[in-house]
């Protein structure tokens, strides 16, 4: 098989010649080139943020900014991000959280997770009290209207007749007084 002798038909079929021809017709006539499309926004996002960053993930700051957010008011009010320890996230929580928080953990990892901490893989929780995380500010106290605005309210709401919403409207002239 290998001294047999070229096959005469392939010979026949490629002429150097009209190879080139065709090559140069087909240059000329060749339509816009292809594109490959947009670049990815994965590939984008890369020159974006800082390798470091990548490779860390969330920090601790934007988990505890973040922390409602991620896994919801109400396991937030039982339990705050303290530290992360390699693929450990130490919690702590309310000590009679402990026994849900166990038993919701792979939840949690998986939001944590979801949210950018992707190297989250364990959970460690730390019974001790909370931080306050309430930063709304005091309820104002209101104080009665005096005398006169007393029967000027009472006037007006003579030709309300139902009791809750004659209530509700007094209260409502009750909280706005202050603000005049």
């Amino acid at each position: 098989m290998a001294n047999d002798p070229p096959n005469q038909l392939e010979d026949e079929r490629f002429d150097p010649q009209i190879e080139a021809a065709a090559t140069t017709w087909l240059s000329q006539r060749r339509g816009k080139p292809v594109r490959s499309g947009p670049t990815p926004l994965a590939k984008l996002m890369t020159t974006l943020i800082p390798l470091e960053e990548r490779k860390a993930g969330l920090s601790v700051c934007n988990l505890q900014q973040r922390w409602g957010e991620i896994v919801g008011e109400t396991l937030a009010s039982i339990c705050q991000p303290e530290k992360i320890k390699g693929e450990t996230l130490v919690l702590k929580v309310a000590p009679a959280a402990a026994p849900l928080l166990t038993m919701r953990s792979a939840e949690i990892i998986g939001l944590v997770r979801l949210a950018g901490g992707g190297r989250i893989k364990k959970l460690t929780l730390v019974r001790a009290p909370l931080k306050s995380t309430n930063h709304s500010a005091p309820l104002r106290t209101m104080r009665p209207l005096d005398a006169s605005a007393q029967r000027k309210l009472d006037e007006q709401l003579d030709q309300v007749t139902q009791p809750s919403l004659k209530a509700a409207l007094s209260r409502l002239a009750q909280a706005t007084s202050d603000i005049d």
